[in-house]
């Protein structure tokens, strides 16, 4: 097992129909707006509805003012009113390749609290698979004070 993300040179095996439109989706955000160090990441969101959400990674000088791509979908995701079912991340480096990507501890926390039964594809090994968002923090830790789902 190598220590690198895989690459990504095409739709995983296993990938539906419905996953493989969001794939495109984020591939072709992350074309479009792609800048080293500034715009790396693109995810796309399938919404119970059949519509399709996407958010662009947008870097800030001030690390933690920074924006991912996954919050930024499940943001318009939550604006337009309907449940998520699928995430999807893409990862484009400065050399070219193409990696799915898996979201982050904190975008992690927050589809967990919004769309904890939704998918998410992410890297297993050298390959990829889809899993619950719950399952990204199988040991996460909710505050008392707000309820499951809020």
């Amino acid at each position: 097992m190598s220590a690198e993300r895989p690459l990504l040179d095409g739709p995983p095996a296993g990938m539906s129909e419905g996953d493989r439109e969001l794939l495109a989706t984020a591939r072709s955000v992350l074309d479009g707006h792609y800048r080293a160090g500034v715009h790396e990441v693109a995810a796309a969101l399938r919404l119970a509805d059949g519509r399709i959400v996407t958010g662009l990674h947008v870097e800030a000088s001030a690390g933690r003012a920074s924006v991912c791509a996954e919050s930024a979908a499940l943001s318009a995701a939550i604006v337009a009113g309907s449940p998520v079912l699928s995430v999807v991340g893409v990862l484009r480096r400065p050399t070219g390749t193409r990696h799915l990507i898996e979201p982050c501890g904190v975008c992690a926390e927050l589809l967990g609290d919004h769309a904890p039964e939704a998918r998410v594809w992410v890297a297993v090994g050298d390959a990829f698979e889809a899993v619950p968002v719950h399952q990204l923090l199988p040991f996460r830790r909710r505050r008392s004070a707000r309820p499951a789902g809020a």
